[in-house]
Order: structure tokens, then C-alpha cells, then sequence
């Protein structure tokens, strides 16, 4: 950049023609004028960021303007809550700092076609703010509800208009997660039978695999899942459902378990999925939550790998539920010899790229997280259980101040900031 050249500055999603003046500068510095960066809503306190120079187009782009938008708590006299991800939007904060780049949050009321009201952390705690457009929102909205709202639809579109990158812009539901799946022929070993229930198909299926499991199509935490097993002509059914005053109930004929199911169905739809006879430990069902993540480069990775165990009296292993988390290799070693615990490790990995890759490539919007969940059976075979495009912040050993995975988050939120500031300006 040459004294006295116009270029054009983009920050956020706003751009400006400004006049460049080099005398001033020290190397690695960019020095903006308080009236020109007024155009620019950004919070009042010292900002560092990251800065790419087209000299084709002569435009200048600063960031990256990262925002979260989730569902956010607030009062008068009280910091807002961002509920259970509250402890990881610091991290985020944390991680824009030392990388470079604004972060903020809000709420998807919040939002304008010409600013955004959220908040940024500040001295310790959250300040309400207004902000430029971001150039990459990552969707943390917790209600599915909302995410299938008209409301939210035509926010979407507004932001989509305005050229913003959003990526885990929506829940998969389990269906959906393993018509794709399904699609892969080598992935059939791994993936439990399932099928959408029906009345009619219930007692084949049940017939057939002697304990099933029904779940929410679009369920989460393991909440209001059903296992129904078929012991000695009797049916056994198990239930996380909080509104069951047993959680144990037995039948002795199908046509009652369809009944006394089908006034719990509602308005919901269930998948039917083979019940997998998996290892334990501590005579506790066992499995593994691994979370992926795309890079820089658009490649995925593994990010983290845990073993999680039931609590005693729970059939499920969400920590929502009192699982216990735990390092992947201490129920391997203790169920395998060391040499096979990290063949079965390798195998997950190498398991969950692929199917991160597949889904990917093959479901709307773009994808950048990914929780998946596998499970080991007594004669360790490998099984794919569920996919989870909103994984728990919950779900890794929190060894250092900023989790592997926040730092990845961010890593793909900026590298997608500045493709999309890209191709937006050429």
C-alpha cells in the first residue's frame, strides 16, 4: 500500500473507502482513525486482529468478527447466563484474544440487517454491546423448536443475504444420520439395525433382535429413551423418561406395550435401533464419545476421544444422566490387552473421520463439529450408536485452560470468515 491510495476496509460485514497514510506505521501495525472506526460498532476496549491485503481487488480485511448465537438468560441485576455452554464461550473469548479477532454473542432476537446486539467479555465479566455483522456465526441454539421456527428461518435467510458464513446451522435428527450412513455399504458392519417404529413393524423387530431400543428422532441427553427387551414371553421395558413414576414396567402381551406406548408417542416420532450387547465396565454399560472437528484446511480431525460409563441404576451413558467420563484407554486396557486397546482407539478415529466426511458432503449447510457416539460389544466389534451435530462442552478431559476443541472451533470459524470474506468481494 502506497501514501495517498484508496483502498477499500472491510471489517465485518461492512466496508468503507478509506485513504492510506504509511508514515505512521510500525511494522505488523494498522492504525485506524477514531471517526472512521465510529462506522464500525465494535466494543470500547483494546482489540487485536488478524489482516489480509487483496491487492487485485485493493481491499483491506480485518478480523475475524466471530459470533455465537444461543439462547441467552438475562437480568437486571445479573451477568447473563448462556446456560451449559456458559463456560466455554470464555474459552472462546480467550482463544479470539490470543489469535486475534472480536467474539461475541447473542441472541437471535438481537439480530439486524444493520447490527447486532449481544455481549463481549470484558474485565472479568459480560458487557451488553452493539456490533458489526459478523462474518462467521457458529450456532449454538439449544431449542429445536426454535431452529424449526419460521422466525428463525427468516433470520437465516437474512443472514445468508448478507453473505455470512454459519456453520452447525441446524440439528440432524437419527433418522436422517443413518439414511446417510446407510448409503455407505463398507459402513453396514457398524451400524446397529434401525428402522422408523410402527406399531406393525414393533413386534418382528423386537422378535427378531430380543432387546430394542426406541428413541426420539430428534431427542438429546439421552432423554426419553426406551429399552424393551423380550425375556421369557414377558416384555421388559426400561425408560429415562422423567415423567415415569417407574422406570421399570413389564407386559405380557406386544398389543400392551403398543397401547400403553402409544399414549407417550404424542405428537413425537421414535426410530426403532437394534440393541447392541456392549461391554462394560464396573458391570456399567460402556461407550465413546468422539468429537471431530474441521481444520483450516477443511480437512477433519479428532479433536478428543473419552469413554464414558453409565451410573449404576441408568441404561444410557449421558453425563446428563450421572454417566462418568473417563480416558479412553483405561476400560480398554482393563477389557483388552494394551496393543489391542489402541487398535480399537485408532479404529474409532480412522471410523469417525469417515463418517464425518459422509455427512458432511452429504447434508445441508456447512459442518464443522461433530460428536460422535461408538460403542465396543464383548467380542469388540465397533459400533456407530449416534451422531451429534451440537455436541456437549462437557465431553473432554478439561486439562488446560482452553480446551482442543474450542481452539479448533475457532481455528475453522476464522479460516471460514476469510474464504467467505473472499469470495463475498470477488
Amino acid at each position: 500500500m502506497d501514501p495517498g491510495e484508496e483502498i477499500t476496509l472491510c471489517i465485518g460485514t461492512k466496508s468503507r473507502l478509506v485513504t492510506v497514510d504509511t508514515k505512521a506505521l510500525e511494522k505488523d501495525h494498522i492504525l485506524i482513525n477514531e471517526q472512521l472506526l465510529s462506522e464500525f460498532p465494535l466494543p470500547h476496549k483494546r482489540l487485536s486482529f488478524l489482516s489480509q491485503f487483496n491487492k487485485k481487488y485493493q481491499r483491506l480485511f480485518i478480523g475475524p468478527i466471530f459470533a455465537l448465537v444461543t439462547e441467552i438468560h438475562e437480568s437486571e441485576d445479573q451477568e447473563p447466563s448462556f446456560r451449559s455452554i456458559h463456560s466455554f464461550a470464555e474459552e472462546l473469548h480467550y482463544t479470539a484474544e490470543m489469535a486475534g479477532g472480536l467474539f461475541y454473542i447473542f441472541h437471535m432476537k438481537d439480530f439486524s440487517p444493520d447490527e447486532i446486539k449481544g455481549y463481549y467479555y470484558d474485565e472479568d465479566r459480560w458487557k451488553k454491546g452493539e456490533f458489526v455483522l459478523p462474518n462467521v456465526i457458529y450456532n449454538r441454539i439449544h431449542s429445536r423448536k426454535l431452529e424449526s421456527s419460521s422466525f428463525f428461518k427468516r433470520m437465516m435467510e437474512e443472514m445468508n443475504l448478507k453473505q455470512i458464513a454459519i456453520f452447525n446451522e441446524r440439528f440432524l435428527s437419527k433418522w436422517e444420520v443413518h439414511n446417510l450412513l446407510f448409503q455407505e455399504a463398507h459402513l453396514h458392519p457398524s451400524l446397529p439395525e434401525t428402522d422408523l417404529y410402527r406399531s406393525d413393524k414393533f413386534p418382528a423387530f423386537l422378535e427378531k433382535h430380543k432387546t430394542i431400543f426406541i428413541k426420539p428422532l430428534n431427542g438429546s441427553q439421552g432423554r426419553n429413551i426406551f429399552k424393551v427387551s423380550l425375556k421369557s414371553h414377558h416384555i421388559i421395558v426400561k425408560t429415562t423418561s422423567v415423567r415415569e413414576h417407574e422406570q421399570i414396567t413389564s407386559f405380557q402381551h406386544i398389543e400392551e406395550f403398543i397401547n400403553w406406548f402409544q399414549k407417550r408417542q404424542k405428537q413425537i416420532r421414535f426410530i426403532m435401533q437394534q440393541g447392541i450387547p456392549l461391554a462394560t465396565y464396573v458391570n456399567r454399560p460402556l461407550d465413546f464419545r468422539v468429537l471431530c472437528h474441521k481444520d483450516h484446511s477443511d480437512s477433519w480431525r479428532m479433536t478428543s476421544i473419552v469413554a464414558r460409563v453409565s451410573a449404576k441404576s441408568e441404561f444410557v451413558s449421558n453425563l446428563a444422566r450421572g454417566g462418568e467420563m473417563m480416558k479412553a484407554s483405561k476400560p480398554l486396557t482393563h477389557l483388552f490387552d494394551h496393543q489391542t486397546a489402541r487398535s480399537h482407539i485408532s479404529f474409532m478415529k480412522e471410523l469417525s473421520i469417515e463418517v464425518c466426511k459422509i455427512i458432511s458432503q452429504s447434508s445441508k449447510g456447512i459442518v464443522g463439529e461433530l460428536g460422535i457416539d461408538m460403542g465396543i460389544d464383548s467380542n469388540g466389534r465397533i459400533w456407530i450408536i449416534e451422531v451429534n451435530s451440537k455436541p456437549s462442552k462437557n465431553m473432554e478431559e478439561q486439562q488446560t485452560k482452553i480446551r482442543p476443541s474450542t481452539k479448533a472451533i475457532y481455528e475453522y470459524g476464522t479460516a471460514l470468515a476469510f474464504q467467505h470474506l473472499k469470495r463475498k468481494n470477488d
